[in-house]
């Protein structure tokens, strides 16, 4: 994440970010070995947080570990990124992409959740549907002038449409 976010950034301000985001994860480095620190010589602190949390915490937060292993390792990439200039993108081809074809790659990529949908429908209401598009909730079809939306991937059973507005 930082070696992309410093190729992100103009060269001239390269250097300026590495060493803005490496005292950043620093700073979140000692400070949460503070709150563990904290944490274990607090009154409340009992055998089994420091066993369960606090020492699997530690022994994931040493300092001299994240030196050697993660500050470094972007040090030494870091020589190898600051002068990289990326070559003009030619976008002409994605802007002469068609809808139709991207639906067509879309249900291609989603043909396991789109066949299930339509078995869905099929089973509900008799018809098969016309694959229309799909998001994070769940496959639009097409039945004569109307849109059935199959939901399935619902994250929160709250939000799924009750019985009546069906």
């Amino acid at each position: 994440e930082v070696i992309v976010g410093i190729l992100c950034r103009d060269i001239a301000w390269r250097v300026k970010y590495k060493r803005e985001r490496i005292l950043g994860l620093k700073c979140w480095l000692y400070r949460t070995r503070g709150i563990l620190q904290a944490l274990r010589t607090s009154p409340y602190c009992q055998d089994g947080l420091i066993r369960c949390i606090i020492a699997p915490l530690e022994d994931l937060l040493n300092v001299s570990s994240w030196e050697s292993e993660f500050f470094s390792e972007i040090e030494l990439c870091f020589d190898e990124v600051k002068e990289f200039t990326p070559k003009p993108a030619d976008l002409s081809l994605v802007a002469s992409i068609s809808p139709s074809y991207l639906t067509k790659i879309q249900e291609e990529f989603h043909k396991d959740r789109i066949i299930q949908a339509k078995f869905v429908l099929s089973q509900n209401i008799g018809y098969n549907g016309t694959y229309v598009g799909l998001g994070s909730e769940g496959v639009s079809l097409r039945v004569d002038g109307n849109i059935f939306k199959v939901f399935d991937l619902v994250h929160d059973r709250r939000m799924l449409p009750s019985e009546e507005s069906l």
